[in-house]
């Protein structure tokens, strides 16, 4: 409750101040009508991170990629890794030597991270589901709060355009028993737009692998099953206003195989999920307006009949944000808003139910010169937990058009994750005087493109540094562990990207490239013997590289794709490690028209070399597998 006295002050004062700066825009219409236009970004999900590069992932790759999950979308980023337990099993993704905890997962703006664990299961996130699915690297506290320390991953959405209709089939089979289709019909009307998707995907996971005394066996008890549906629609009130409405529904069941060096596993996970989300905007000619009211609630079930484990965990979410853009000049924006979440849980695990109350307000200024060759944005946010004030988070993005061919970028935020309710609120361990974890990031870009002829040539180059403090670890207490406040992190490196296409008779040629150093390493630490001191932090890759080759021609396509990570350690003083891991993918399809209706026919050969590798030590992923799908739309 103290944190709901906080809110409303702070509630009152916003608005009043952003009241009286968009006065002219709500209530003196004559002098509107004689200023110039100027274009209001609406959201903050683009826009106002200009210095951080971000990548959104190429449309014909997700395409091709539509009966995936995001874990297999996100691996051509530089910069991330992908820690999976297998096929069907748990994905996390982490950025820039940052842990899994540090990258916040958000859906149209919303966040999805897990307040018990603090993580995002990619695995169970169909990209049939997105439209427009990116990272954002480096470090996004200063917008989005708590856990956007190592970079965001934006799962957005895209409603039909007035006028348009379509509909989308997506049909796959594959090797050890997959089988997935989706379904979207979507309708863009003046006053009405309407987007449902449906999805499923079931398989049986029973690829070979080898024990650990070398014996070849077919991975027991490793099947899963999902289906999801999503609604979307918008109402376009009048000229100026919006009401959009949000619904996520998705269950996934899947059961746990035996690690290498298990006989035999019983054990199995049920998870569900209900998001719903309800956004009204108002937009004028110098400002806008926008209400966010979410809601969601998830469960996860876990039972093991051999070990006679169960455990049954129930997660909630209330949020409410509002959030205003006004234009001071025609390039100067101002961007203030407020944002409040109530979270909590209940799990058998727990003596009690835990509950926390997050409230925040936050602001931004953009500028940029008049032939918008430059921009900068200045963020600021400051939070309370249930009325305690948590780290103040400002950030600086920067980025220059040096030339028509050369363009730079400059990050510096400052950053922060809070403990999880696992963290404070275990029965055995918890720790509720634990610290937020907070640092600074900064991150510099610069980035090439030239066309010569047929020929189109891009790069990019860029450096990082992130040091993490009060970074959370559970260690061992006795009889079990607990989590304390015990290192302090610095993150650093590089990553490089490149590639070259060229439009010929013979068809388009593209060819990319990306290599990623991250060095990750604990510098302090109140343990007494910290075995990870001035370590590379577990499963964190020094080294990843990725290349691929594409060909286009009339209704053909064909790609070979190689992805490459360097050793990977899984104890912190090192006595263990995975070798590096080497993977190859062939693609190829074809696409035709038969009237209004557009089809493809595609074959991708998954790990084509069949080699054998871990992400997770123990947990083998799949050999060679092929899938082949089919893909139409009406329109």
């Amino acid at each position: 409750m103290a944190a709901s006295s906080r809110i409303i002050p702070l509630y009152l004062f916003s608005t009043l101040m952003l009241g009286l700066a968009s006065n002219a825009a709500f209530t003196q219409a004559d002098t509107v009508l004689h200023l110039s236009p100027v274009t209001v970004t609406a959201s903050r999900l683009q826009g106002w991170q200009p210095g951080s590069g971000e990548a959104p992932i190429d449309s014909l790759q997700l395409a091709m990629q539509g009966t995936q999950d995001v874990a297999e979308a996100l691996r051509q980023q530089a910069g991330l890794y992908i820690r999976d337990y297998g096929a069907g099993n748990i994905a996390t993704a982490s950025a820039r030597g940052a842990s899994a905890a540090h990258t916040a997962v958000l859906w149209n703006g919303i966040p999805l991270q897990d307040p018990m664990l603090g993580l995002t299961d990619l695995s169970i996130l169909p990209v049939f589901l997105f439209n427009d699915i990116r990272f954002i690297p480096g470090g996004s506290s200063a917008l989005w709060g708590s856990g956007a320390v190592g970079g965001v991953i934006h799962l957005n959405g895209q409603l039909a355009s007035s006028g348009e209709w379509g509909a989308r089939y997506l049909g796959e089979l594959g090797s050890f028993g997959l089988f997935t289709q989706g379904l979207s019909v979507t309708y863009g009307g003046k006053a009405f737009t309407n987007s449902s998707r449906i999805f499923y995907r079931q398989a049986k996971n029973d690829y070979p692998y080898r024990d650990i005394f070398g014996k070849q066996r077919q991975l027991p008890n490793a099947s899963s099953r999902q289906w999801g549906i999503m609604q979307e629609n918008t109402f376009k009130i009048n000229a100026h206003q919006q009401l959009s409405v949000h619904l996520w529904w998705q269950e996934a069941g899947r059961e746990i195989p035996p690690t290498r060096v298990q006989a035999t596993s019983q054990a199995r996970q049920d998870d569900g999920a209900l998001r719903t989300a309800l956004n009204w905007q108002w937009t004028g000619a110098r400002s806008s307006y926008i209400v966010r009211m979410a809601a969601s609630g998830s469960r996860l079930v876990y039972k093991d009949s051999l070990t006679h484990t169960f455990s049954d965990s129930k997660t909630r979410s209330l949020l409410g944000e509002l959030e205003s853009t006004h234009a001071l000049g025609q390039r100067l924006h101002l961007k203030a808003g407020l944002h409040t979440n109530l979270l909590s849980a209940a799990s058998d695990a727990y003596t009690q139910q835990p509950r926390q109350e997050r409230a925040a307000v936050f602001a931004a200024l953009r500028w940029w010169n008049k032939k918008e060759r430059w921009q900068a944005v200045l963020n600021g946010r400051q939070e309370w937990v249930d009325g305690t004030a948590g780290p103040f988070t400002p950030s600086l993005s920067i980025y220059g058009q040096l030339s028509p061919r050369l363009a730079c970028g400059l990050s510096v935020s400052r950053n922060y994750r809070l403990p999880t309710f696992n963290d404070l609120y275990w029965p055995q361990g918890g720790n509720p005087a634990l610290k937020p974890e907070s640092g600074w990031n900064q991150s510099v870009f610069l980035r090439t493109k030239k066309q010569w002829q047929q020929w189109q040539i891009h790069g990019e180059l860029t450096g990082f540094n992130l040091n993490i403090n009060n970074w959370i670890a559970w260690i061992p207490q006795g009889t079990y562990w607990a989590p304390e406040n015990v290192r302090q992190v610095w993150s650093r490196g590089g990553e490089a990207r490149s590639g070259a296409r060229l439009d010929s008779r013979a068809g388009i040629w593209s060819l990319q490239a990306q290599y990623s150093f991250t060095r990750s390493t604990s510098e302090q630490s109140v343990q007494p013997g910290d075995a990870s001191l001035h370590r590379q932090l577990i499963y964190t890759p020094a080294h990843q590289a990725r290349a691929s080759l594409s060909w286009q021609y009339q209704g053909w396509y064909a790609a070979y794709i190689h992805e490459w990570a360097g050793k990977v350690y899984t104890l912190p003083d090192h006595s263990e490690a995975l070798p590096s891991a080497s993977v190859g993918m062939l693609q190829a399809s074809y696409s035709w028209l038969l009237g209004k209706a557009a089809f493809s026919a595609y074959l991708s050969i998954d790990n084509c070399w069949d080699n054998s590798y871990e992400r997770v030590i123990n947990r083998p992923m799949p050999g060679r597998g092929i899938r082949v799908g089919i893909r139409g739309s009406l329109d």
